[in-house]
């Protein structure tokens, strides 16, 4: 690309989106109260159950924590996050010998790692031995146990950086069930399948509990009431937010002089929302808030100014020195404080703690940047704009494209062991709940650029389902 000079007049490549897919359909949503107070009253009912079953003493550690597990994937396990927790620590400090105990199978003992890591619980692997050889290698005869293979794929995604056998168990556990899927019947097929494309821990919460409660369903040994309750419960969850999207469906824009035409209606709704969220906010003593916000979009702004100017001279920077600029325009370090607002215990302490930029936040912004590199790769070209982070590294190592973007997504993975460490006690210096909004923006990540698919841009593969899901289609009950 050749260079340009200052009076050269510059044409902004344009990115053909769609028009939206959605219409008005959330503005006009209106809830229903009679069915809201119906299905609350019922859900309330089924929480005592549930409550009972968790924290009953005499029920065996093994099918409490399938309990657990069944309670997360069906997305109910909100209700009963003290008793969960209680549970967890309970377990955790049994030091439970997972060796020599024949009742701790593969898919046990992997289940269990997978969820006291999940809690910040800082199991070792050394667990998963008994099922290695001399040379560290899992041992062949394990491959015929689908369901533990499966569990223990699920597992290998919480590890952490230097956990090799974890690294190994990823490539054996892929391998393996990719093999097996053509033999296996629903619905372990249907859940191998799954997690062959999107693993649960990278997976999007709320929209890993509806693929779950089909295929729960399917299951030969189910509990009847938490499908019941998982589906109600999922459905007042998709009211709340028909209520949410409709208050947010755009404003009515006036004109602002100074400004281009195409610029008005975005920097008046910008003004205004900050503008509401200091006054909102001022009311709960936390006005403080929306200055870390702020600053976060003035930092993202500047860093799009500068990589604007590289894409209009035509420089490719070295992969380093654009990184650092790519990890602000990944937008995480704007999008966290903003959604920290909307968090009444998040204290300006916390804010601060953000603003030096953590080892979480650092990973988040890494895998936000380099995923959607790769996943937008092929559109920016198309384009005829400079996809600046695969251009470079080509450039820099003298490698294809492939490569480049094999090793970029090598860097993004390695930044989720960081996310996983981070997540671990005691080096969980902060409310988990906070560091999971974070943990969250990772997962949105993963699964819009699915198979360096750019899901913003072309919303109609990637994206439509899962809002579908979430927003529109609610379940019979």
């Amino acid at each position: 690309m050749a260079a340009l000079n200052s009076n050269s007049f510059y044409h902004r490549p344009e990115s053909k989106f769609p028009p939206s897919l959605w219409g008005d359909q959330f503005i006009n949503h209106v809830s229903d109260s009679k069915v809201v107070e119906k299905y609350s009253k019922t859900v309330e009912v089924m929480k005592s159950d549930v409550r009972d079953l968790l924290t009953a003493p005499e029920t065996k550690m093994v099918d409490t924590m399938h309990l657990i597990d069944t309670l997360e994937r069906l997305g109910i396990s909100y209700h009963f996050e003290n008793e969960i927790e209680d549970r967890l620590q309970q377990f955790f400090n049994l030091d439970t010998n997972y060796h020599d105990d024949e009742a701790y199978d593969l898919y046990t003992v992997t289940l269990h790692f997978r969820l006291f890591r999940q809690h910040g619980y800082p199991i070792s692997t050394e667990i998963f031995r008994k099922w290695t050889d001399g040379n560290g290698k899992f041992n062949e005869s394990i491959k015929s146990d689908a369901k533990g293979m499966l569990s223990l794929y699920e597992a290998s995604y919480l590890r952490i950086r230097g956990e090799t056998i974890l690294d190994d168990a990823l490539a054996f556990t892929t391998a393996t069930l990719k093999s097996m899927v053509p033999d296996l019947r629903s619905p372990l097929k249907k859940q191998v399948e799954r997690a062959l494309v999107q693993p649960l821990h990278f997976g999007i919460p709320r929209l890993e509990s509806h693929s779950y409660i089909a295929m729960y369903e399917e299951e030969e040994i189910r509990n009847e009431t938490l499908i019941k309750f998982a589906k109600l419960d999922y459905n007042l969850l998709q009211m709340q937010l028909k209520e949410e999207l409709q208050q947010v469906s755009r404003w009515d824009f006036g004109e602002l002089s100074g400004l281009p035409e195409y610029m008005r209606p975005l920097y008046k709704a910008i003004l205004e929302l900050y503008i509401q969220f200091e006054e909102e906010l001022a009311m709960e003593g936390r006005s403080y808030a929306a200055y870390y916000a702020i600053e976060g979009l003035k930092e993202l702004v500047r860093c799009y100014f500068e990589e604007a100017k590289w894409f209009i001279k035509g420089n490719l920077p070295l992969f380093e020195e654009y990184l650092k600029l790519g990890l602000i325009t990944s937008t995480f370090g704007y999008l966290v404080p903003s959604s920290f607002m909307g968090i009444g215990y998040a204290r300006k302490e916390d804010f601060e703690w953000l603003r030096k930029k953590p080892k979480i936040l650092v990973a988040a912004c890494t895998i936000g940047r380099l995923v959607d590199d790769v996943g937008s790769y092929e559109g920016e070209m198309e384009r005829g704009q400079l996809a600046i982070g695969v251009e470079s590294y080509v450039k820099e190592y003298g490698v294809i494209k492939e490569e480049a973007m094999a090793k970029l997504m090598e860097i993004a993975m390695d930044a989720w062991k960081d996310t996983n460490k981070e997540m671990l006690r005691p080096s969980c210096y902060k409310s988990r709940d906070l560091l999971t909004v974070i943990l969250n923006f990772e997962r949105l990540v993963d699964v819009t650029y699915k198979d360096k698919e750019d899901g913003y841009t072309h919303p109609e593969k990637v994206l439509k389902p899962l809002i579908v899901d979430m927003f529109v289609d609610a379940f019979q009950v």
